[in-house]
């Protein structure tokens, strides 16, 4: 009785350094209790056997791939950006960057510096190519840089992960 009476006093002093209320010590279980009784293991999966894979919930990710390719073809290029992403996006530039933004502010951030140093003279979306996680999209634009003045065809293809019908990861790969 005195060691519970102790550790009473003990947990109310740390409380009360903690500025709460103590909690009450544990019970010891009953030695007579009864063992539950264990759920039946699910079979393990052979790793040699297919399993289903989806998005989740939501738009699905022919959904969401056909409203991009229509909106980017319509210059709605915001909008995009607004209605299909995530507020966690990742977005990872492919070769010759090899970087990676998380986030909605940091993707956006992104994009206008981008816009900063280049101007569109014309662009398309062509697809897009539907996966069971995903899609990708091939962009054509034709861009100015304007620190040097140079244009050019860009050709790039756009491969994004769709979960719970918001795209959670774009990732641009180039033609070398």
């Amino acid at each position: 009785m005195a060691k519970k009476a102790g550790a009473k006093k003990t947990a109310k002093k740390a409380a009360k350094k903690m500025g709460g209320k103590a909690a009450k010590p544990a019970k010891r279980p009953a030695a007579k209790a009864k063992k539950a009784a264990k759920a039946p293991k699910p079979a393990a999966r052979n790793p040699l056997e297919p399993f289903p894979v989806d998005t989740g919930t939501g738009a699905t990710p022919l959904e969401i791939g056909q409203s991009l390719v229509e909106m980017f073809n319509q210059g709605k290029w915001e909008e995009i950006e607004k209605k299909w992403y995530s507020k966690d996006l990742a977005s990872i530039e492919g070769i010759g960057v090899h970087l990676a933004w998380v986030g909605h502010a940091a993707v956006r951030a992104k994009g206008e510096e981008w816009m900063k140093e280049h101007q569109i003279h014309g662009a398309t979306a062509e697809g897009p190519f539907v996966g069971s996680t995903g899609f990708s999209v091939r962009f054509r634009m034709d861009v100015e840089t304007r620190s040097t003045g140079t244009r050019e065809i860009m050709d790039e293809v756009a491969v994004y992960t769709v979960q719970d019908g918001k795209i959670v990861i774009e990732e641009f790969m180039y033609r070398v």
